[in-house]
């Protein structure tokens, strides 16, 4: 049962640390995914952009809103 109970309070804690960006902050980064007709913009550099499309035939375009 103590296991448990620190095994929540780990995740609770980890959980909270993550919640720094909100998603807002999140969309309005310097480069963005287009993935079938979809644009998320959620990268600060274009080699992470790039990770996250290869192999899903998507594309890497930079935020006209920034």
């Amino acid at each position: 049962m103590r296991k448990l109970a620190l095994l929540s309070a780990a995740i609770f804690i980890a959980l909270s640390a993550m919640g720094s960006a909100t998603p807002v902050q999140a969309q309005d980064l310097a480069w963005c995914s287009k993935i079938k007709g979809m644009l998320n913009c959620m990268y600060e550099t274009r080699s992470q952009c790039r990770a996250s499309v290869s192999g899903r035939q998507g594309t890497c375009v930079q935020n006209r809103r920034r």
